[in-house]
């Protein structure tokens, strides 16, 4: 069910999301001091959607970054607008080797899962970091109000009825909760990022933004 709710947004013009996030934007540019030599770095988008931020990837230099999906539609879009490597894989079961990457995005896909599943996912990104490898991430908050609509699940998760990913799964997250998912990496820090749906200040878009370290 899941990955036909993506298939379907990613069949979609909507869907094809050209520029970056200016928030992802920043973080690496704030982190490239401490990654030398990008070039010869590995680096992964984990739920890569329609490649945008692998374009991001390799204006900052990743020229071997590999995209990732469990949707074969959004690796199609993706590979009209990179020349990267795309594999069809899910977060919680990575096919890589253990150490073998020094940069993770995870950037709108792991809240996209039952919470369940979140120690799962984080413990295969650990598995496949190098020692001090960076991953940069998002998580839907729990102040969110914009995807928290349709049938509620228990423990603030929900399939969310909103129109171009219904029948999506989508869990919330409190600041204890990011705290305790995240202390399995030696390092990490982390912000909030809020805004309003346009034309409608009472809706709540928010996330947690986290970069850690291993």
């Amino acid at each position: 069910m899941k990955t036909r709710s993506w298939d379907k947004h990613y069949a979609s013009e909507k869907s094809e999301l050209r520029y970056p996030d200016e928030n992802l934007v920043r973080l690496l540019k704030k982190n490239m001091p401490f990654i030398s030599d990008p070039a010869r770095k590995t680096a992964v988008d984990l739920g890569c959607g329609s490649g945008r931020h692998l374009g991001l990837l390799a204006d900052f230099g990743f020229s071997g970054a590999l995209g990732m999906d469990t949707s074969f539609n959004a690796l199609m879009v993706s590979k009209q607008h990179v020349s990267l490597s795309l594999v069809q894989a899910s977060i919680g079961n990575i096919p890589l080797k253990h150490d073998s990457i020094d940069i993770a995005v995870a950037w709108g896909s792991l809240h996209y899962n039952r919470k369940h599943e979140l120690a799962a996912m984080l413990l295969e990104i650990r598995r496949v970091l190098r020692q001090g490898g960076h991953l940069f991430a998002t998580l839907r908050s729990f102040r969110d109000t914009y995807l928290k609509r349709g049938e509620h699940l228990g423990n603030d998760t929900w399939i969310t009825n909103l129109r171009d990913i219904s029948g999506s799964v989508v869990s919330f997250y409190g600041e204890d909760e990011l705290k305790t998912e995240f202390s399995i990496f030696g390092e990490f820090e982390y912000g909030l990022i809020e805004r309003t749906a346009m034309g409608d200040i009472t809706t709540l878009i928010s996330h947690w933004v986290i970069h850690a370290r291993k």
